[in-house]
């Protein structure tokens, strides 16, 4: 994106210059008039002083031959520009050679991204069983100076899959944060598994880190097991009084 930027600056240092030229072309031409006005004698005495090869290289640049506007342009961008593709973008600026840049810039350079970063992830069962349903949150924030479009969702882009259905985030200004809740799917097989899920712009365009879950998967005797063991009676008040009440050897010896 850096790069992009400083090519995109530079062009318009080049148009600038070329802007400048232009001027300098016009007010040279304008002298000229003002002198002719004035006697042969000066008119003489002012050719002599202007370099008249400098004054064609002005010229040539406020030309409106449309293939030196081409040559030009090709110039300013560099060798990925077509002559094609130029001359589509002059013909769409009624072959004016700094609106077609800046429509050819606009269209070409690839748009600022907005920015994310996670500040807490959470998953509400640390182990689960085969083919069950769980949920996972994530805590982000917008760290970028522009808000988050509306069309930005969460989806996911590897690992094992987990059944996610992709979650639309709601607008977020920047330095806030927001919490962002997906329902996952277990797989089948036990084991230890790993998702990874990314925030994307409308066009499909990551924004900022990536997100993962790690979930494990007990085997379905673990979980018979885990269930019975919490099937089992508690030991009820009335035999832990009995029990407190029971004199220890201490208090029989006294």
């Amino acid at each position: 994106m850096k790069s992009a930027d400083e090519h995109k600056q530079r062009v318009y240092v080049n148009i600038e210059v070329l802007r400048l030229q232009e001027s300098a072309c016009d007010l040279v031409l304008s002298i000229m008039d003002i002198d002719g006005s004035a006697g042969a004698g000066e008119v003489s005495q002012t050719q002599g002083e202007i370099d008249q090869n400098l004054l064609l290289q002005f010229s040539c640049m406020n030309t409106t031959d449309r293939e030196e506007l081409i040559g030009q342009m090709q110039r300013l961008l560099g060798p990925s520009l077509n002559y094609n593709t130029a001359s589509f973008f002059l013909d769409m600026s009624n072959w004016n050679l700094q609106a077609a840049i800046c429509c050819y810039l606009d269209y070409s350079l690839p748009p600022k991204l907005p920015s994310m970063a996670l500040k807490a992830a959470q998953t509400q069962e640390s182990a689960v069983g085969p083919a069950t349903h769980f949920e996972q949150n994530w805590s982000i924030a917008n760290t970028g100076t522009e808000a988050w479009p509306g069309s930005c969702r969460l989806i996911q882009a590897g690992g094992e899959p987990l059944g996610a259905t992709p979650v639309y985030v709601p607008p977020l200004p920047p330095g806030h944060s927001t919490t962002v809740s997906m329902k996952l799917l277990a797989p089948s097989v036990a084991g230890v598994h790993r998702g990874y899920f990314h925030l994307v712009t409308d066009k499909g365009e990551q924004i900022g880190d990536t997100l993962w879950v790690e979930i494990t998967v007990e085997s379905e005797v673990t979980v018979a097991l885990t269930e019975q063991l919490a099937a089992l009676p508690v030991p009820s008040s009335r035999l832990d009084e009995s029990v407190s009440q029971v004199p220890s050897q201490d208090d029989q010896m006294c």
